[in-house]
């Protein structure tokens, strides 16, 4: 068993360089470990990622926001510049786990993960967001999120690579996110939700939805952006929701038994992420 600690991006290449099929990255460890622990694997080597700046910061430019994947989920919950950009981030963040996992558990791992219970996951896709991956040689790529997450616990992330950031192109829009769980806290998602979109003159406009936990991967769900389009944020006719979300639910899963439950569980989910919108909209018209 090995232990590598990188502090600049040249060692975590060289470290990359090194890495063999039982050597892990770990940063907040609370998806690694369970994975080890059912495994049953107790020989292996880790490479620390938790010493690289690059990782830990929330930056921005004029155009920008920049997460480093090592950011944890308190630290986007509580960050003023997600919840001026990506307001739905900050909401999702503050809803995974537990206190104490939030503290710990990482944006990078949350999305490396590939849960199709992901909080973080339909976020991301519902702003474009991208991710900065470096590889064995230095160099560093980016591939949209919805490219990187390709079904159930599968990525595009190869053995040599790591994602050092994650970048969201600054929009002028409101956005929501909101999930449905076995109980009211320290659940994981049975299904969730994001709507990104713009408001004129109290009008959504290209209104961009992703729902989660109905696939194997976060998907978009193009029924519901028709029946929202053009709807006013202060109140949508509440029976073509339903039937627009109902009829994305039976598109996405038609032959699972639980599209039952998850349709009414998605009318829940899209509901209220608009009341969401609506008081944002109002909050911010005064």
């Amino acid at each position: 068993m090995s232990f590598r600690i990188p502090y600049n991006l040249d060692e975590l290449a060289c470290a990359l360089r090194e890495k063999d099929e039982n050597t892990y990255l770990c940063a907040g460890g609370t998806d690694l470990v369970i994975h080890l622990r059912k495994e049953k694997n107790f020989h292996y080597s880790l490479i620390d990622l938790t010493h690289l700046p690059e990782l830990s910061q929330i930056t921005e430019t004029e155009d920008m926001v920049v997460i480093g994947a090592g950011v944890t989920m308190t630290e986007l919950e509580q960050s003023p510049v997600i919840r001026t950009w990506i307001p739905a981030l900050a909401k999702a963040a503050s809803m995974v786990g537990s206190t104490q996992i939030r503290n710990r558990a990482t944006l990078g791992g949350n999305i490396a993960n590939a849960s199709q219970s992901s909080d973080t996951t339909p976020v991301l896709l519902a702003y474009g967001a991208e991710a900065e991956i470096l590889d064995e040689s230095g160099t560093v790529t980016r591939r949209l999120i919805d490219d990187f997450v390709e079904g159930l616990e599968k990525t595009s992330l190869g053995e040599r690579e790591v994602i050092l950031k994650f970048v969201v192109r600054k929009q002028k829009a409101l956005s929501g996110f909101a999930k449905v769980g076995a109980r009211k806290a320290v659940t994981i998602s049975k299904i969730n939700g994001c709507i990104c979109t713009e408001i004129k003159e109290g009008c959504m406009i290209h209104p961009v939805v992703y729902l989660g936990a109905v696939g194997a991967k976060a998907s978009r769900a193009r029924l519901i952006e028709e029946c929202l389009e053009g709807c006013m944020s202060s109140g949508c006719d509440d029976e073509k929701v339903r039937d627009a979300v109902y009829a994305q639910i039976e598109e996405n899963i038609p032959g699972r038994p639980s599209k039952h439950y998850k349709k009414s569980a998605a009318f829940g989910v899209i509901d209220q992420i608009l009341d969401d919108l609506r008081r944002a909209e109002e909050e911010a018209g005064r």
